[in-house]
């Protein structure tokens, strides 16, 4: 595999997210694949942010150190990040903001100066125009035909008429001869594009509501919370084609308790929120779990605690996630590792709810939810609509019994007004018809009726997903949800060092498989990596297996996972055979 970085700084505020969203839609459609994703602080303007957009002939998961091509809106930029380019890397600056540069490289021929509002003054355009400048300068590195990305700004712009169109178009071109003129026949050499396909260009924030939609989601409530906020938008914008009642909540509390109400009518509803917002929820998730309510939970970790880093990533709620609320009663979590993963991931968690009567929480994270990668286009015909177990016939009869008790503890539901039963939901305890108790015999009955679905779900948990090499290897890398593609990469860097290393991936993480057994007593060194301070997984797994790593990687600073770091902690473990 062959990669090309490209990182884009400045300050929020200064449109390096639009200059980069113009480079991802030509990236893709040129034909590369790519993994994108974005570095910003929590605040509307100034402040450092920077977009990394990594560029490769084949699938790529996660950010890559080294830098070829840093395009510095500010001097910032170039004093934070001028140390990590590669030995032909090349910085765009713009020399009206950018007044000091690296001795190392004034002579280097390597540095290009840009001013871009001064390219859109001169061609008579508007300084929101910049950003194409800055467009095309980076396309002229990428490239020798700007052809693609001038068909990007066509359509972005189509709707605001043809003058701006062609002012866009004019802007970029000029960009591009500039840099083109600057470098002449030292034009660093990206790989080439694989076999140019029909591909989707897609963002977790993206897929995770796609998947809900495709699954059949007809209500969700949510309050605004960084970073699932986009999964809100998302379905927001797509409500009314797509016949979703979209409610913003005035709080988490009162979200929750709207998806309880529209799920208890039969309707397939979610909420998206992030750790401060899962906390609020925590009683209503009770309330799912007692009155056997399916919901689905979408918690999009962000280093707590308390507000914490509200525009980083973490993966800090898996305990909470599965402990959550009070007492016992059946869930499941989900994590999905990639973009693509979390559309498939969703539409199955709608699929368990139903068919166990109970919340799914899935465990997103803001490096999941903000990364961008090229997929193959998605397969509709893998999503299946399981509605669980329906009262029909004489069953939805006027003796119908909402919790009646069932070997393996499922109960058949009745959508109120779909049959002449009375349908009893409550929070309290309460015998087969719901009504409230208070007797231990009916206590005792109730709970080991509702922990049967939790015994049953355990049996039909999703499998680990597997990478390098799979027999008899002499390593073993363990994580669960955006760690994936970190990991999936560092095995592959060890293995071509002439390594035998094992990458294991965890979508579900409760109930774990029960078959995970098998990998944990493999004779292998065996490591955890995860996105904590605690080693939650590791607990987690120690919980059900009474099991203890040879070692774990741990991150927990705000920024994602990345197969050098897994590989600099491993450093003196698995590189020396320890």
């Amino acid at each position: 595999m062959r990669s090309f970085n490209i990182r884009i700084g400045g300050e929020a505020g200064q449109g390096l997210v639009s200059i980069g969203n113009i480079l991802l839609e030509a990236i893709a459609r040129e034909g590369w694949y790519l993994f994108a994703n974005q570095d910003y602080e929590s605040r509307i303007r100034g402040g450092h942010n920077y977009f990394q957009i990594r560029l490769a002939d084949e699938p790529v998961r996660a950010i890559q150190h080294g830098v070829d091509l840093l395009v510095a809106l500010d001097k910032a930029t170039v004093n934070l990040h001028w140390q990590e380019l590669t030995q032909s890397g090349h910085i765009i600056y713009d020399p009206r903001v950018v007044d000091a540069l690296p001795e190392d490289m004034k002579d280097s021929g390597r540095l290009i100066p840009i001013s871009f509002e001064k390219v859109v003054e001169e061609l008579g355009q508007p300084k929101v125009m910049a950003n194409a400048v800055a467009a095309g300068a980076i396309w002229a590195l990428l490239s020798d035909d700007i052809t693609v990305l001038q068909d990007i700004l066509a359509e972005m712009f189509i709707s605001k008429g043809e003058a701006v169109v062609e002012g866009n178009r004019q802007v970029a071109q000029a960009g591009f001869d500039i840099v083109r003129n600057h470098i002449g026949a030292e034009v660093p050499k990206p790989p080439k594009p694989t076999e140019k396909r029909p591909r989707m260009l897609l963002k977790g924030n993206e897929a995770l509501p796609l998947g809900a939609l495709a699954a059949g989601v007809r209500f969700m409530s949510a309050y605004p919370m960084t970073p699932s906020t986009g999964v809100t938008e998302f379905i927001a914008g797509h409500a009314e084609e797509c016949g979703v009642v979209m409610e913003q909540a005035e709080d988490e509390i009162s979200a929750i308790n709207m998806i309880i109400g529209a799920a208890y009518t039969g309707v397939r509803a979610m909420t998206a929120t992030s750790g401060g917002g899962f906390a609020l929820m925590t009683e209503a998730l009770g309330l799912a779990g007692a009155a056997e309510i399916p919901v689905v939970i979408i918690d999009a970790q962000r280093p707590g605690p308390s507000t914490g880093l509200p525009t980083r990533t973490e993966q800090g709620d898996l305990l909470y996630a599965v402990a959550g609320s009070s007492g016992d009663f059946p869930k499941a979590v989900l994590a999905p590792g990639d973009p693509e993963e979390a559309f498939y991931l969703v539409a199955h968690a709608f699929n368990l709810a139903e068919e166990y009567q109970m919340p799914v929480i899935v465990m997103s994270d803001q490096h999941l939810a903000d990364s961008h990668v090229v997929v193959d286009l998605l397969d509709l015909n893998r999503i299946e609509h399981r509605r669980g177990l329906v009262a029909q016939g004489d069953e939805a009869g006027p003796d119908y019994v909402r919790y009646r008790f069932t070997e393996d503890g499922i109960s058949p539901r009745l959508y109120p007004g779909f049959g002449e039963g009375l349908v009893v939901s409550a929070g309290d305890e309460h015998d087969e018809q719901g009504h409230l108790i208070e007797d231990a015999e009916t206590r005792t009955l109730m709970m080991e009726k509702r922990m049967a679905k939790l015994e049953k779900a355990a049996r039909e948990v999703l499998e680990p997903v597997l990478c390098g090499v799979t027999e008899d290897p002499d390593f073993v890398l363990i994580g669960w949800g955006s760690t994936k593609g970190a990991i999936k990469e560092a095995v592959e860097i060890l293995n071509r060092d002439s390594g035998r290393v094992m990458g294991v991936h965890l979508p579900q993480v409760y109930p774990l498989p029960q078959n995970l057994d098998k990998i944990l007593n493999l004779p292998a060194r065996k490591y955890i990596i995860e996105s904590n301070y605690t080693g939650q997984l590791e607990r987690l797994i120690a919980s059900e297996f009474a099991w203890k790593p040879d070692g774990s990687v741990r991150r927990y600073d705000g920024r994602p996972m990345d197969p050098e770091y897994i590989l600099a902690k491993l450093e003196g473990g698995i590189r020396r055979g320890k």
